[in-house]
């Protein structure tokens, strides 16, 4: 009876570390994923970046209607028209919008891919674009009221996978960046 029971207390202590040994590959792997998704969600933020940054910095830059002159700023457009008319998605990123300066871009939300061989991973790309008050020296950067020289561009991205699971990323992906009129 003794020797059964002990049979039965080391299958339970086997059993018992064989499970241990799985908990923790598996929250091992958990980990890793996130990690490599998140650092997906970064190359996703800054390329995304790149696609505005090459944009003009107004509306007014376009159409040449700047002089190179501080009165420049009052030519931009009001904050209240930024983004494209009926929040139609840009050419970019798959839309038909032509957007060609920067505050085009406020208020887009796309779905965009990060290929992988033959594996692709989508992520939740949603754009702001404001005007900023910035002191170069400092690196302040402060909500303007009015129109700058300034304009700040956030990309906010997280991963979607639909309706199949929860994103890895928790609290989605911030990049910032001011960019300067060039007088």
């Amino acid at each position: 009876m003794a020797q059964s029971f002990f049979a039965l207390l080391a299958l339970v202590v086997a059993v018992n570390m064989a499970l241990s040994v799985n908990s923790w590959y598996a929250s091992l792997q958990q980990a890793t994923i996130f990690r490599e998704v998140q650092e997906m969600g970064q190359s996703m933020a800054v390329e995304t970046l790149e696609i505005v940054r090459v944009r003009a910095f107004d509306q007014a830059v376009v159409d040449g209607l700047v002089t190179g002159t501080s009165a420049d700023i009052l030519l931009f457009s009001d904050p209240a028209a930024f983004g494209t008319s009926g929040n139609v998605l840009c050419q970019a990123f798959g839309g038909t919008a032509i957007c060609d300066d920067l505050d085009d871009f406020h208020g887009q939300v796309a779905r965009r891919p990060f290929v992988m061989g033959q594996d692709t991973v989508w992520f939740r790309v949603q754009l702001r674009v404001r005007y900023v008050n910035y002191d170069p020296v400092t690196g302040v950067v402060s909500v303007a009221t009015g129109k700058t020289p300034y304009k700040e561009v956030r990309v906010e991205v997280q991963d979607d996978w639909g309706s199949a699971r929860t994103p890895f990323i928790s609290v989605p992906i911030y990049l910032e960046r001011v960019f300067a009129y060039g007088f």
